[in-house]
């Protein structure tokens, strides 16, 4: 399973039933689950891979940051079960300007060229379109999907099953289950057909649109907001919805002049 043209680190750790293709380069302190695939031209270093990994032609996985007060500290990349990185897609490991290792949960999808810089947090079921870019220190949270073209400013978050549309500049936070869109991108109402997907029923979908109203399309204050009864209902994802802005560092995107949430979003009627 392992071409004689590959070139493998003596310090590699491989799996069972793994497949390296030829002129695969292997590098230092590298770990590949049980079952991962790693096609030709393919580089890894300093990189800890869960079972049944796909990683394509070209793409880099745990070289250096692109940080110029990076001194070659010894840092990595751990990525979960069953994630696939396809054609040119780079991600690098951490640095110690933060917690000195880069994270992808499992289940991710990486297409072509995409990009995760050091010290990011990827959730898991996590999707990065075609060129999408995240800087360094972003934080990602499950379910997110991220259009082509895409790009994170560094330290930004994005909530859980948000998405970001194709070829946003994205400069601040986004909320969970929310849509960005544009340059600077602006929010657009809920990802519904995201949340179904998930099985969210009709009923959270209404409280979650009052709690967007509450947050976003009211006057009150954020703390207000956050105290205000539509915020602090007994459901998972309203809790996650609040918990985001409380655990804010930074600003965070809001709609555009406050347009109505029926004109961003029919699909809650």
């Amino acid at each position: 399973m392992i071409h004689s043209t590959a070139v493998i680190h003596p310090s590699a750790k491989i799996g069972k039933d793994v497949s390296i293709e030829p002129y695969a380069v292997i590098g230092p302190e590298v770990t590949l689950g049980d079952r991962c695939r790693v096609a030709s031209f393919a580089v890894l270093e300093h990189t800890e891979l869960g079972p049944e990994c796909q990683v394509f032609p070209h793409a880099s996985l745990g070289l250096a940051p692109q940080h110029l007060g990076y001194k070659g500290e010894k840092t990595k990349l751990v990525v979960g079960a069953r994630c696939v990185f396809r054609e040119g897609v780079t991600v690098h490991r951490g640095s110690l300007f933060d917690r000195g290792i880069t994270t992808i949960g499992t289940d991710g999808y990486f297409m072509a060229t995409s990009h995760i810089a050091h010290d990011c947090q990827v959730g898991n079921n996590v999707i990065l379109a075609n060129g999408a870019t995240l800087a360094g220190h972003c934080i990602i949270g499950d379910y997110c999907f991220i259009s082509g073209m895409v790009g994170l400013h560094q330290f930004v978050r994005i909530g859980t099953g948000a998405l970001c549309s194709g070829g946003a500049m994205v400069s601040r936070d986004v909320a969970p289950f929310c849509i960005a869109q544009g340059d600077r991108a602006t929010l657009h109402g809920f990802n519904v057909v995201g949340l179904r997907r998930r099985g969210v029923n009709q009923k959270t979908l209404l409280l979650l649109k009052e709690a967007y109203r509450t947050v976003f399309l009211s006057n009150l204050s954020l703390t207000e907001a956050l105290e205000h009864p539509t915020l602090n209902i007994d459901n998972e994802h309203i809790t996650l919805f609040r918990e985001f802005f409380r655990a804010s560092k930074r600003s965070f995107i809001r709609p555009a002049e406050k347009t109505p949430l029926e004109e961003t979003e029919e699909v809650f009627s």
